[in-house]
């Protein structure tokens, strides 16, 4: 497959299936099941699917090094930024607006990639979050005047997995390594499988419920095991590897609008004018940042970043990528 169509289609998926997590934690509140427990047995299984996969299709076993920094990674890209997501959402704050808030975290990330990693953002690309982060205002806004809304302090539930899975996808990046990505996946997956196993503990006085076997909680434990965390966290990894920090933050400005055609279709939930406004707007400055990032070519790494992948613009030719691929790509 060409270097071009491969990141086209490592993007897509990554919009896609990430969306996808918001719908699931809005189907997990809706069961008559702590919502924790469910996560910690959706983690669970994926960790079991991936396991299989690494054992039939690899047949390696990763350094423990390696292991313990993936693991760190997963405690934050998936641990830490899930609860204060499927939290928010269970006070009352709407899937596509947790989406949008969670939409945030390129603000950060370009702050901090720029930092350590040394992947630009020009003026233009500053310009395009700033009006993302506009929208997400306005949608915010609109979602608390809802009859129904969530407290006010249940949206900063969302800010905190932004900086959650900001500092995961840093250190995803600058501390690379050369494991396959399924490997990575595992250990990603164990991790966030104990953080979710201590808070389903906590949430049931130290016991854990086993999965139901009625269709809605089967249905619900797929959707978040197949496409949220197979798919989600998968092509999250890929694109980090390929794309780089900034790139694949901008690319969460566009999930929001998967996630809420998914809500209205699913769940009734409709933004006002000021969110259908805002969300406009968020797409928009999402396409402004997506481009700069773009046009910046090649990233200039400081040397304290010499273990991160390069990331290649897409106005580069194939022979150029074949010649210096990323270390840490398995593509």
């Amino acid at each position: 497959m060409p270097p071009q169509a491969l990141s086209l289609l490592i993007a897509t998926g990554f919009v896609v299936c990430w969306s996808s997590g918001f719908v699931g934690g809005r189907l997990a509140s809706a069961l008559d099941t702590p919502v924790p427990t469910l996560f910690a047995w959706r983690f669970l299984l994926a960790a079991l699917l991936v396991a299989l996969w690494c054992r039939l299709a690899l047949g390696t076993v990763p350094t423990a090094r390696d292991m313990r920094r993936e693991m760190i990674v997963g405690s934050l890209t998936m641990g830490g930024y899930l609860l204060g997501v499927i939290i928010a959402l269970d006070l009352g704050v709407s899937a596509g607006v947790t989406a949008l808030i969670a939409a945030l975290q390129p603000l950060l990330a370009a702050s901090v990639a720029g930092r350590w990693l040394g992947e630009r953002l020009g003026a233009g690309g500053w310009l395009g979050m700033a009006v993302a982060t506009l929208g997400v205002s306005l949608c915010v806004v609109d979602d608390m005047q809802r009859a129904l809304g969530a407290p006010w302090w249940a949206y900063l539930l969302p800010l905190l997995s932004v900086a959650s899975v900001t500092l995961g996808s840093v250190l995803a990046v600058r501390q690379a390594s050369s494991m396959p990505l399924p490997v990575a996946l595992l250990a990603q997956l164990i991790a966030a499988s104990g953080i979710f196993l201590l808070a389903a503990l906590i949430a049931e006085g130290g016991t854990l419920s086993p999965p139901m076997l009625e269709p809605s909680y089967l249905a619900t434990l797929g959707w978040l095991v197949v496409l949220s965390s197979l798919g989600g966290y998968g092509f999250f990894v890929a694109s980090l590897r390929r794309l780089g920090v900034t790139l694949t933050s901008a690319l969460v400005h566009l999930t929001p609008a998967v996630t809420l055609v998914w809500a209205a279709a699913m769940f009734g939930e409709r933004l006002g004018p000021a969110g259908l406004t805002g969300m406009a707007l968020a797409g928009v400055g999402a396409g402004v940042a997506i481009r700069s990032v773009r046009r910046s070519g090649p990233t200039h790494r400081g040397p304290g970043a010499r273990r991160a992948p390069r990331t290649w613009s897409t106005d580069e030719t194939p022979d150029a990528t074949r010649r210096a691929p990323s270390r840490a790509s398995p593509y």
